[in-house]
């Protein structure tokens, strides 16, 4: 209990430092506060959505999140901002069935951000920023701040973030911020992140390119793990509503215990193709994607070919259920989003999901195991999601959501242990101050 009353008190306490009386306001000159806040509720309902035990898991549950911010911008005589201070609280709850996914969901008000930034210092293309951050980088396929569950990934340390024109590069360092219901949220120097992100691009139109070379070290655990990923991306609107984008990383280091290394030779693969109809009747958008990670082709030998996504998005990019992510895995995904008002918009989708290497695990979203190698199953198809969602825009601040998704076995389920279909449907309203 102490414990929990000093998170509130140190988060609280910060917040309330950043929020001036808004008749004080012109009393600080080239100073500029606000402050605001999210609360989120959700209702879900799964029936049969525990494909590694077995057990029936017929459940609803209801999740909750409140975020709370605050952020004080110096600016020149221009409205140019030179520096910011930015804090944030979350909390977050669930009720209803107790799943050990939603207890790790669970966390009493804490300190989700706390940052300063410092922009074009001593006069030069350079921003600082320094404190507990969310990290986002190109389409979140290895570095973003997932905020469909409660959680939401932050780290401690900070980016250099240079700039020169449609040309920029960070250079990145952060550490991994664990979750602590009881205590303030922390991070230690065990697990880390750092690198360098960068692109070009001369106008929103013209072609994207970024590059990347980020590593991760994490010896929280048994293993011992040295991870570098390096890769391109790359986007160009065709125009007249065709976009087409393509991601390709590389990743090389050693994983394993120090009695029995094992080196890391893996791959991953990514492309899409949007296109819009302005002109026709609720202006469909078509999206076709591809996404495919290699998996272990021999657990016997010295060399691991499983790509791990670091700090990916874990809801979304491979269909709407979670079950996979970019592990060992191939998705083809279709679907259209259509838009009858400008407030409404609705999506039917299709994901096809099959293993890489039966040899290898296949894994979860959150990058636990749901099945073990199965290498005498007959085939690698995981199965078939079908899903539809869509989205109401009350106003700027109230938005409104719901979905339905569906999931039909394959072979490599159906053969390889439980393989009950899954069903799913969820609600969900978010309101913004």
């Amino acid at each position: 209990m102490r414990g929990k009353t000093k998170k509130y008190i140190v988060t609280l306490a910060g917040c309330l430092l950043l929020l001036p009386a808004t008749a004080q306001a012109d009393d600080f000159i080239g100073w500029q506060f606000t402050a605001g806040g999210e609360e989120r509720a959700r209702y879900e309902y799964k029936d049969n959505f525990d494909y590694k035990t077995g057990k029936q898991t017929d459940n609803s549950q209801l999740w909750n999140r409140l975020r709370l911010n605050a952020k004080a911008t110096l600016t020149d005589e221009y409205l140019d901002p030179k520096l910011d201070v930015f804090i944030e609280g979350l909390d977050a709850q669930v009720a209803g069935y107790q799943t050990a996914a939603a207890l790790g969901q669970e966390d009493n008000l804490d300190l989700h951000q706390a940052y300063v930034s410092v922009y074009n210092v001593l006069g030069t293309p350079a921003d600082v920023r320094l404190g507990r951050m969310e990290l986002k980088y190109g389409a979140g396929r290895l570095i973003a701040a997932p905020a469909w569950a409660n959680r939401i990934r932050a780290f401690d340390g900070g980016t250099i973030h240079l700039h020169q024109g449609g040309l920029w590069g960070d250079v990145i360092y952060g550490r991994d911020v664990k979750y602590d219901d009881r205590n303030l949220n922390h991070s230690t120097g065990n697990e880390y992140l750092a690198g360098f992100y960068g692109g070009y691009q001369e106008h929103k139109m013209a072609p994207l390119v970024e590059t990347y070379l980020l590593k991760m070290r994490d010896t929280s655990k048994t293993n011992d793990i040295e991870r570098y990923t390096a890769g391109v991306r790359l986007q160009k609107n065709f125009g007249d509503g065709l976009v087409a984008e393509a991601e390709l990383p590389f990743q090389f280091g050693d994983t394993g215990t120090a009695a029995a290394q094992k080196t890391i030779r893996a791959y991953a693969f990514h492309a899409d193709v949007k296109k819009t109809w302005e002109d026709v009747t609720w202006k469909p958008l078509l999206s076709v994607a591809y996404d495919m990670a290699s998996g272990d082709r021999n657990k016997n030998d010295n060399v691991s070919n499983t790509f791990v996504p670091l700090y990916q998005s874990t809801h979304d990019p491979y269909g709407l259920l979670d079950l996979v992510r970019w592990q060992n895995m191939h998705n083809l995904e279709t679907g259209v989003t259509f838009s009858p008002t400008d407030k409404f918009k609705f999506t039917p989708q299709v994901d096809m999901l099959w293993l890489d290497s039966r040899d290898d695990a296949w894994y979860s979203s959150s990058g636990g195991t749901v099945r073990a190698n199965a290498a005498g199953a007959p085939a690698s198809y995981i199965g078939t999601e079908l899903s539809l969602r869509g989205y109401y825009s009350l106003n700027d601040n109230i938005k409104l959501e719901t979905g339905y998704a569906h999931f039909v076995p394959g072979e490599y389920t159906r053969k390889s242990g439980p393989h009950e279909s899954v069903d799913w449907v969820y609600t969900q309203v978010a309101v913004k101050f």
